[in-house]
């Protein structure tokens, strides 16, 4: 059995893809079977390798694999749509020779002409068939004129066309009604993708479709064009597709919608994947956070998506920020380096055991890696400005007091070996000021804010030098 994901590399990999990526990687592994990725990229004009190569990236990143594609090979390449042309072309010889396609010598305008007359009477589109009925002298004369055809199909007429769909169950079409004879190679000699796939799918023995429901509509036109060549029909599955909280389809102006995004503000894959796999569907544990083992032993092609699923963006970063609690320290921390070097901080001689003291500290402050950028000047700044809150409560009196008391303590008794485990306690000794009228100030001074991680951690990694200034600032700023 084979299963396949084919994008267009005309753009990013967007996150509905993604799912159908990897819904298509888990089903595969699940069953033990195979798993191709093919490039259908015959839109010329779109087209590029820099989109093929970032769409290779992102599935990677994700951990996805493939058996087969065009960057692994395989018995059944080329995998590149664009590379197959012969072999459509012999395909298509085979529909005009037995006269289940013809030549359409018609012009683009006469088509819209038509289109907006029956549009005007609310009839659905359906081409004139007048090209299938001319005879060879007809075609002669429209290509002397130096008209290029197109090809199109010729739709039985009368027909249920059935197909059997794990996820919809057993849908029918009637050929009458899927808007005539329609197009498969265009006047330009470049292939539409619903009869290319056909060949693809068939030549690269996929068995089962994994795909979402906005290629059902397609469906019932592969189907034919398969029966027409001889070819099988494979096994289809059309999942729901994802939408935006207004339950329109995902776009940009819902948010995000880039795997690439994702990657580079800071989401970890495992997180993603987890998220991507559970949308529209609950575990039986009622467990949210599954690992990959464990998503490939739950999915099954019958218990995906049969209704479209909000795409919730808060319950995704909440996703990433467990991931992150929980994530190897030592590989959290190479992958927080580099945003630490984006906030503009050298960490080259902080030594690596207290980086990855300072990355445990704050990881739970972090719900995308990214957040790091926010929080790690608490520990790197030589002075830590009070934002707002803490500007406000260090100009209040109580505060005053607490400032001026650290100021002597941290001056005449304690040094850099004891401050972090004497200065608080010290300071607590010395003023009858309790709870948040003692602590709140002296995070106020220490970190700038009036949240944040643990300060008998915090005042370690800060350093007594930092402290010292810090303290100095607030002194002179507040008095």
């Amino acid at each position: 059995m084979r299963v396949r994901f084919a994008p267009s590399p005309t753009g990013y990999l967007h996150i509905g893809n993604a799912r159908t990526a990897l819904a298509n990687f888990l089903i595969a592994k699940k069953n033990n079977w195979k798993f191709t990725l093919r490039i259908e990229d015959t839109d010329m004009e779109r087209s590029s390798k820099g989109s093929e190569a970032s769409i290779i990236n992102d599935l990677q990143w994700l951990g996805i694999e493939w058996d087969e594609g065009p960057d692994v090979g395989g018995d059944r390449g080329p995998y590149r749509q664009s590379e197959r042309f012969e072999i459509y072309r012999e395909y298509t010889e085979k529909l005009l020779n037995e006269n289940k396609a013809y030549p359409c010598y018609c012009l683009p305008e006469e088509i819209d002409k038509v289109r907006k007359e029956i549009e005007k009477e609310n009839r659905p589109f359906v081409c004139p068939q007048k090209c299938g009925e001319m005879n060879p002298d007809q075609r002669k004369k429209k290509e002397s004129e130096g008209i290029k055809p197109a090809i199109r199909f010729r739709v039985p007429p009368n027909r249920v066309i059935t197909v059997k769909d794990y996820i919809k169950g057993n849908i029918s079409f009637r050929s009458d009604n899927i808007g005539g004879d329609f197009i498969i190679v265009r006047s330009d000699g470049i292939p539409v993708y619903n009869y290319i796939v056909v060949i693809d799918d068939a030549l690269m023995e996929v068995t089962h479709v994994i795909r979402g429901e906005d290629h059902l509509s397609n469906t019932p036109k592969q189907v034919l064009i398969a029966e027409a060549l001889n070819l099988p029909v494979p096994q289809y599955a059309h999942h729901a597709l994802v939408l935006g909280e207004d339950r329109s389809k995902l776009s940009k102006r819902h948010g995000i919608t880039s795997v690439e995004l994702y990657r580079k503000e800071g989401y970890l894959p495992e997180a993603l994947v987890n998220y991507l796999a559970m949308l529209g569907w609950a575990a039986e544990s009622g467990e949210e956070i599954l690992a990959i083992d464990q998503l490939v032993k739950q999915i099954d092609l019958t218990n995906l998506a049969k209704s479209a699923a909000v795409f919730d963006f808060h319950k995704l970063k909440w996703m990433n920020g467990v991931y992150i609690r929980n994530y190897p320290l030592d590989k959290l921390t190479d992958l927080m380096i580099p945003y630490i070097e984006e906030a503009g901080y050298t960490i080259d001689a902080m030594g690596r055991k207290k980086l990855e003291d300072l990355i445990d500290l704050v990881r739970g402050y972090c719900e995308i890696l990214s957040d790091v950028k926010k929080i790690i000047g608490i520990f790197l700044d030589e002075v830590s400005i009070p934002d707002g809150e803490a500007d406000d409560l260090l100009k209040e009196d109580h505060s005053k007091e607490i400032v001026a008391l650290a100021k002597e303590i941290i001056e005449n008794e304690v040094n850099e070996n004891n401050f972090h485990e004497t200065l608080i306690s010290k300071i607590k000794e010395q003023t009858s000021l309790k709870g948040k009228k003692l602590f709140m100030p002296l995070r106020a001074v220490i970190t700038g804010r009036l949240k944040g991680p643990d300060m008998h951690a915090a005042l370690q990694l800060i350093g007594f030098e930092k402290i010292k200034k810090r303290i100095q600032y607030c002194f002179d700023k507040y008095k």
